[in-house]
């Protein structure tokens, strides 16, 4: 009688000899080849310019491992370890025409049995941070749009702004988590379901304890699966917001007519909400108000020199004619407000330190510190003596110029220095024959160098810039070349007191 075999393999012999080929497949998963493996694939949304996921392919249980060989067509992935169970996706710098458009075939093949071949669909996805039209503060791209990971953020703290999110490549705002470094400082609101829309960053997080004036952290747009992938960061600079009061008196001297002004009616109190639209990139704001409560003009007798235009003294703190102004621009109601005063023309002076004789190309004046540079050209002199001289270098308070004198000069006589304000106090602008609106903006350059600690800088979209009649009027995080000596860089977000 046959012995059983109902404890042993089905269609084994006594001895466990080989089966035949017929019954290999009379029951598939306990025979060499499957009729299938698994796919996983965990993180389908790939971080352009260089992000990677890992598809991974893994026998059914059972079986033996089997080779492995991953394939695509496309220009937008690249596949790294190909030949193994596991490989690497990495994403190429442009993002795809739309979801799912990646498309990767694996192919497993394994001795005396058949292939098996899968595909999975794949998406190469860049997130972009820009300014949003509602954005309640600043918005700074450092000067680099192609660059996505250098932009700035400012905000008020315990208020809100709002950052514009752009998804390339077919993901949606809900594919991924938008959260900050530190959830004390600012919480995004969840996303939308649309490839492009404005997030809210709030600052009033309930946080109970000391602020520093200025705090930063990170926002990071990080996708929803298992690999938490910051597919994009910007800086969010959160800012106690720098208040300043100024005030406008519009100055003649009614003893001469030259002193009349051209725009004695202009209300420049009106200005304050233009000039808070840029300045509040800085978390910064001015309330202007005009000296007289009727905005008409002040006279005040500060042509003390009878020269027809009111003179500053550079060296000297502006000099006797501005002591005269700051007298009147005085009493209730100006308390530590920051004064301007705008007069119809100006005089500003350095003055000779010592004698200088005609033929020297050297000459001293009352001061180690001073704005000239290397070119400029200047009036030395007054009357009989009157020049025009071009320095050639400073160093100190003496000045190499290009050429020889060419008359006589005693000491304390003026050398002028083209200036169309100072930040002194009270603050002198001139009216000169600037437009109403560069005069305007001149006042905010003014207060932002007594007030805000701000530097001449070289940019013709900056407030800041050392010349009227710019292209705009902002200010910025990315450094800004500073004009005068000693040069170097000015953050003025981060340099403004607070």
């Amino acid at each position: 009688m046959p012995r059983s075999n109902r404890s042993g393999r089905p269609g084994a012999a006594a001895g466990g000899s080989t089966p035949a080929q017929g019954a290999v497949h009379s029951c598939p998963r306990e025979g060499p080849c499957p009729g299938d493996f698994v796919l996983n694939a965990p993180c389908r949304l790939i971080k352009a310019g260089g992000g990677e996921i890992q598809i991974s392919a893994e026998e059914l249980e059972g079986f033996p491992s089997g080779n492995y060989n991953w394939t695509t067509s496309s220009a937008k992935i690249e596949l790294v370890n190909a030949r193994s169970s596991t490989v690497t996706v990495r994403g190429a710098e442009n993002a795809s025409a739309g979801r799912d458009a990646e498309t990767i075939t694996v192919v497993r093949t394994a001795p005396g049995c058949g292939t098996i071949t899968k595909t999975v669909n794949v998406t190469v996805v860049k997130v972009k941070f820009s300014n949003s039209s509602d954005q309640r503060y600043g918005y700074d791209n450092y000067d680099t749009p192609d660059n996505l990971l250098d932009d700035h953020i400012s905000v008020k703290q315990q208020d809100h702004t709002f950052v514009k999110i752009i998804i390339e490549g077919g993901a949606v705002g809900t594919d991924f988590n938008f959260v900050c470094d530190d959830p004390t400082l600012c919480v995004p609101d969840p996303p939308t379901g649309a490839a492009t829309f404005d997030l809210k960053l709030d600052t009033n997080t309930g946080f109970i304890g000391p602020r520093r004036a200025k705090e930063q952290t990170d926002l990071h747009a990080k996708i929803n699966c298992p690999a938490e992938t910051s597919f994009g960061q910007i800086s969010i600079d959160l800012y106690t917001e720098k208040e300043v009061d100024v005030v406008v008196a519009k100055v003649f001297d009614r003893t001469k007519a030259a002193t009349t002004l051209r725009f004695p009616n202009e209300n420049y109190a009106s200005f304050t909400q233009t000039a808070n639209s840029k300045l509040k990139e800085a978390v910064t704001k001015f309330n202007i108000t005009n000296f007289t409560r009727d905005n008409s003009t002040s006279n005040v007798r500060y042509d003390l020199n009878g020269d027809g235009v009111f003179t500053y003294d550079i060296a000297n703190s502006g000099g006797r004619e501005l002591r005269a102004i700051s007298s009147v621009m005085s009493g209730p109601g100006i308390g530590t407000k920051t004064r301007v005063a705008i007069v119809r023309a100006m005089k500003s002076y350095y003055y000779l330190g010592r004698r200088a004789a005609r033929g020297s190309s050297t000459i001293i004046i009352n001061t180690t510190s001073n704005f000239f540079e290397s070119g400029d050209v200047a009036p030395l002199g007054r009357g009989a003596t009157l020049e025009n001289v071009t320095v050639d270098s400073i160093s100190g308070s003496t000045i190499t110029l290009r050429n020889p004198l060419t008359k006589n000069h005693t000491i304390g006589e003026p050398m002028e220095f083209p200036a169309a304000g100072w930040s002194s106090d009270p603050i002198i602008i001139i009216e000169g024959s600037s437009s109403v609106n560069t005069l305007k903006w001149t006042i905010v350059h003014e207060v932002g160098h007594r007030d805000l600690r701000l530097k001449d800088v070289e940019d013709t979209t900056n407030v800041m810039h050392y010349m009227q009649g710019g292209t705009d009027n902002r200010l910025r995080y990315c450094p800004r070349n500073i004009k005068y000596p000693p040069h170097g860089t000015e953050n003025q977000w981060e340099t403004i007191p607070r």
